[in-house]
Parts: C-alpha cells; structure tokens; sequence
C-alpha cells in the first residue's frame, strides 16, 4: 500500500499506545458525576494537588481547562506560602501552574516525562510546516484565555464550522430536533446507565426518527468527540459541551502558544516521577528531590494505572473519581498532498461515516496553513484496532484510502 503519488508528507498519531497520556481526553463513565472532577482536584492537606483538564468542572478536555487548573493549582501553592514547589508535567497545565508560581517569586521545578513540553499539544513538523498530532483548536472561543493569548501574540487563526461539515460519501442531513430528543433521553437516564443503553432503547422504538438518522447522530456528535465505548460513557454526563463554540486552530501550531508559556521555566524533561511522598515536613520525588510541595498534572489514564504511586495513598474521594473517569481515543493523520482533489467548503470541514456502526472520521482542510493542499483527519471507534495498526505509513495510508474513496476516488488513478 502506497500513498507516495499524491501524498508528500504524513503524520500519525499514537495517544493509545502513548505511557504518558493513555489517551486523548477525559470523559465521564457510567456512575460518575461532574462532580468526581472537581473531587479529585481538591488539594490533599497544604501540600499536594491533582490539576488538569480532568480536575475542570465545566471546561474539561479542552486546552483552557487545563490552563486554568494549572494557573488555580499554581496560585493554591504560592497561597500555602511554599518556597520550593514541583510540578509534574510540562503539558498546558503544568506550564500554566509552573508559570504562575515562577511569576509570583516561588522557586519552581518542572519535571517531565517525555523528551519534549507540550504534554498532549503535540507538535509535528509535516512536509516543512508545524501542525498538532494532539489538541487542535482553541475552543469556547469567545470566553477561551489562551485566544486572548493568542489575539496578543497576534497568531493567525483560522475559525472552523463544526456545525456546517460537509459529508462525504453517502449524503446526509441533520433531521431537526433530534439531538434536542437525545439530549432529554440521556438526561433522564439513571445515574449508572451508559449511553449504549438509551441508545438501545431508542433504536427499538425510534419514534419519528429513522435507525440511520439515530446511528449517524451518535457516531457524529458522541462516537467522534469522545472516542470511548458508549457502554461505558455515563448517559447522563458523557455527552460533555464545549466543540463548536466558535473554534478556531491556530497557523503553526499550539506549539507556538507553548513555547510562549514555557519561557525562562526550569524545564527537566526526560524526568519521569514514579513515586511520591508526603510528609509533615515536604514532598519526596523518587527520594532524590525534596520540595514543600507538588503539584500533579498527569492524565487520568497515567494516574489511574498506577504510573505514580502515592505515600500515603491518595484519599478515597480521588481514588473514586479516578475509577468514574476514564480517557477516550481519538487518533489523528496529517497528510500533506501535492494537489488538491477534494471540495471546497467554507466551514472547511468534513465528514466520513466509515464501513461500521460507530466508525466515523472527521477531517479538516488545513490549506491556509501554507497554502500547501492539507488534510487533518480524526478517527475514532473501533475500527482503530485495525486502521492504526503496522508503521506510521501504513496508518496514514489506511487514513488517506478512507477519504480519497468518499471524496470520489484515489486521485493517484
């Protein structure tokens, strides 16, 4: 399988095989409440706290989230009258703490497991130009920190529709008033269903609605913005705000955000913490750095497997909240094209409902980037077990395939 004749560059990502994040995003599953996010960042004693886009009641799995967890972790630690604090993770809430520490006269180390800051911001260099593998857009734009950031830096950003996408393949429409029907269906749900079970419901007596109409709704709007098993998405809180709300992406990358918070910041990367202890006295990492305290901004997914064990172990309100949340996975493909054989559409954005039920893959046209024809594409469901399988080539292969067929066919023929 090639994708050289018309492909020139490529980039895949990997969030479900990555150790440092085990995901892409938080969510809520069967059982859990917002309230279990606020629960687990709610600083234990005066010397430690989980903080994040999972700890943010109402802003989470965005960038903004986590900013403002880290900026509200890293002004808890400066108001405990701390001198030496630490922060686990250079992602956007670890700088925004490390940040917020460092500019009010606190000495401040951030240490990081990877090789790179950034956490699940991911920048990508593709065919000379950077793009994001991770976090995409600045979402809830109008009331987002970071595009006021951004507006100062003076960072051209380019708005996406994700209410106008341009389906490809077999067409289809939006029947009014059903996501209005799904919504008050979920809301009266049980506390412990899943959304797989309302679905079941539903499909068994669709009402007005046809199967397809439902089917594709859920793989659209659910299956594609969380990318975790319906069985296990709480019905009553799994269906989470926040996409298309004015979002914009930023031309070059979130990276250029990043290094903009990053600056002068005592940065030390290939630096995993493995085990924390905490005492009357301070805070041990490994038992080879001391530190009056900590602050945590590791993904649920790395906390709830263990990757950092806590002594004493954390209380019982965290530890439940770590078992009602969970990670999604949502995987991504840049392609960098040498023409362009697909549709112009104004909201530059499109959609592929794949050969399964719950298959589905979004893409957008990233050619005001450089002006380079550019396609981001986003899969999610199961068909990830197959498609991103085998080297980065062949993962981007399979991606391209899937648009190239809905767009009209290979353009290499």
């Amino acid at each position: 399988m090639s994708i050289s004749q018309w492909v020139v560059a490529s980039a895949v990502s990997r969030w479900g095989d990555d150790p440092w994040a085990r995901g892409s995003w938080s969510l809520i599953g069967r059982g859990g409440t917002p309230r279990h996010r606020t629960d687990l960042g709610t600083p234990i004693g005066s010397r430690l706290r989980i903080a994040g886009e999972a700890t943010h009641a109402t802003r989470a799995a965005m960038t903004h989230g986590a900013y403002e967890e880290g900026v509200s972790a890293g002004a808890w630690a400066a108001g405990q009258g701390h001198a030496r604090v630490a922060v686990i993770g250079a992602g956007i809430a670890g700088l925004a703490a490390a940040r917020t520490l460092t500019d009010r006269g606190v000495w401040t180390r951030v240490l990081e497991a990877r090789d790179r800051i950034g956490g699940r911001t991911a920048p990508a260099q593709v065919g000379g130009f950077g793009f994001d593998l991770g976090a995409n857009w600045l979402q809830q734009f109008h009331d987002n920190i970071l595009a006021r950031l951004a507006e100062r830096l003076e960072l051209p950003m380019v708005p996406t529709d994700f209410t106008d996408p341009l389906v490809l393949g077999t067409p289809y429409a939006l029947p009014d008033g059903l996501e209005e029907d799904l919504r008050a269906r979920l809301a009266a749900a049980s506390e412990q269903a899943g959304i797989a079970e309302v679905l079941d419901g539903w499909l068994a007596d669709p009402g007005r609605w046809t199967a397809d109409d439902i089917r594709r709704f859920v793989d659209a709007e659910i299956v594609m913005d969380s990318g975790a098993p319906l069985s296990w998405l709480s019905a009553r809180h799994g269906f989470e705000p926040g996409v298309g709300e004015g979002d914009r992406w930023i031309v070059g990358g979130y990276r250029l955000l990043v290094d903009h918070l990053a600056e002068s910041l005592d940065i030390h990367l290939n630096r995993p913490v493995h085990h924390i202890r905490t005492g009357p006295d301070g805070v041990a990492l490994d038992d080879d750095l001391r530190v009056d305290a900590v602050i945590v901004t590791a993904p649920v997914g790395v906390l709830a497997g263990d990757a950092i064990t806590f002594d004493p172990p954390l209380p019982a309100t965290h530890r439940t909240a770590l078992q009602r949340l969970g990670m999604g996975r949502v995987e991504k493909v840049i392609l960098r094209c040498d023409r362009r054989f697909w549709p112009v559409h104004p909201a530059g954005y499109y959609r592929v409902h794949g050969p399964g039920e719950n298959c589905v893959s979004e893409w957008l046209d990233a050619t005001a980037a450089d002006g380079t024809p550019t396609l981001v594409g986003l899969f999610a469901g199961p068909w990830l077990d197959d498609l991103w399988t085998g080297p980065d080539e062949q993962v981007a292969a399979r991606a391209a395939a899937v648009f190239a067929e809905a767009a009209g066919g290979d353009p290499a023929r």
